[in-house]
């Protein structure tokens, strides 16, 4: 496991404590969502780049592998 370091100004770190929130749970569920919508927007773009080639909106792989 990895040790993540937060600094946060006094009164926000007030303002936690004092509404109870577990920040360390709060943490996880933001970084699982950042991931989550990281690979949703990977995921979406290959589907959109796959329905290019289908109908034909791509260059051909002749012109892509010369660039190469």
């Amino acid at each position: 496991m990895q040790t993540i370091k937060l600094q946060v100004e006094d009164s926000l770190y007030n303002d936690i404590v004092d509404k109870g929130i577990n920040i360390q749970e709060e943490f996880k569920l933001l970084l699982h969502r950042l991931i989550y919508t990281k690979e949703y927007r990977i995921a979406d773009d290959i589907n959109k780049s796959m329905e290019d080639i289908k109908q034909g909106k791509s260059r051909p792989i002749s012109e892509l592998l010369s660039e190469v």
